[in-house]
């Protein structure tokens, strides 16, 4: 089969499209023929060998996708062959990929194979952090960095449809508007504006109640110190490339809590948890209430180039590739 395959780990120029072989089913497991393909920040990091999760050389790029299930384990009873698919898993940018069961989930025939491969892992850590970990409730304040991003997006959608007030924090005019444009309250250039102070104001000194990192460095320590009490501060991600320090005392001083919203390990741990979060995520998408935002398809030989635009930020929403 024709992928994207890591041979080494020196980044980006490293990548090509080779032959792979096909995988094998396994018994708790599915091949699934791939439709679309969704980027991640991770995608990015795998080739350099930097994200926390490194499969063993060689191996085939992308965690995210849509297809149809060909074949399926003998341990699998939740799915089976014809279903249109959405799931997580590597080797997302092959023409057939071998997922765990547990980390899929059938498609709505109401949603196209585009927009379904751009919920799972996005949107789908989107709702795991604020419903299930954040408890976001009506009326709080929630703040989403990266909120231009894919999973940020899906932040400011989610946050808007449980109720909260929304402050999304960007870096550029384009990204403000497609921030607003998901329906942020507020939105706040962190590159013109001091958003230590911006915060402040805007919660009257109270403090924020959640916020949403995906996206770490500076920004996660202006924020550790605009926490309400009782708030709840989300660790997601660090696409700004540094996992950054938190001074233990600041939790204390205001008893906030600093939670991690791994969505990945919760679908492969907890299947019971994982399938009520995507059918909260579909009901929404159903209801038009949330709807991924797409920002540009390419077909598979030219993932270099979409990666690219993701590592250098230039990506607003989701990124797709077209597989098959």
């Amino acid at each position: 089969m024709k992928a994207i395959v890591v041979s080494e780990t020196t980044g980006l120029d490293g990548l090509n499209l080779s032959d792979f072989p096909k995988p094998t089913v396994r018994p708790r497991g599915l091949i699934v023929e791939v439709n679309t393909a969704a980027l991640n920040f991770p995608d990015v990091l795998q080739p350099r060998g930097l994200y926390q999760d490194q499969p063993k050389l060689p191996f085939v790029l992308g965690l995210e996708f849509s297809g149809i299930v060909r074949e399926a384990g003998a341990d699998c009873h939740r799915l089976k062959v014809g279903d249109r698919i959405v799931g997580m898993g590597q080797g997302a940018f092959g023409q057939f990929s071998s997922v765990r069961e547990q980390m899929c989930f059938k498609l709505p025939d109401s949603i196209a194979f585009d927009l379904g491969a751009a919920i799972p892992l996005a949107g789908g850590t989107a709702m795991y952090g604020l419903k299930y970990c954040g408890q976001l409730r009506e009326g709080e304040t929630l703040v989403v960095l990266g909120a231009a991003g894919g999973t940020g997006n899906y932040a400011v959608q989610i946050g808007k449809a449980l109720g909260a007030r929304v402050i999304a924090v960007c870096s550029s005019k384009e990204k403000m508007q497609s921030a607003a444009a998901a329906g942020a309250d507020v939105v706040v250039n962190y590159t013109e504006e001091d958003l230590n102070e911006r915060l402040k104001e805007l919660t009257d000194n109270r403090g924020v109640d959640v916020v949403y990192d995906p996206v770490g460095g500076d920004l996660f320590g202006i924020c550790s110190r605009r926490m309400a009490r009782g708030g709840r501060m989300l660790i997601v991600g660090f696409a700004s490339g540094r996992i950054p320090d938190l001074g233990v005392n600041m939790p204390l001083i205001k008893s906030y809590a600093v939670l991690g919203a791994n969505w990945s390990t919760t679908a492969w741990h907890e299947p019971d948890i994982s399938n009520k979060v995507m059918n909260d995520l579909f009901d929404l998408c159903a209801q038009g209430r949330v709807k991924p935002a797409i920002d540009r398809t390419f077909p598979l030989e030219q993932a270099k180039a979409a990666l690219a635009r993701l590592e250098n930020q230039q990506a607003i929403g989701k990124t797709l590739i077209h597989v098959n």
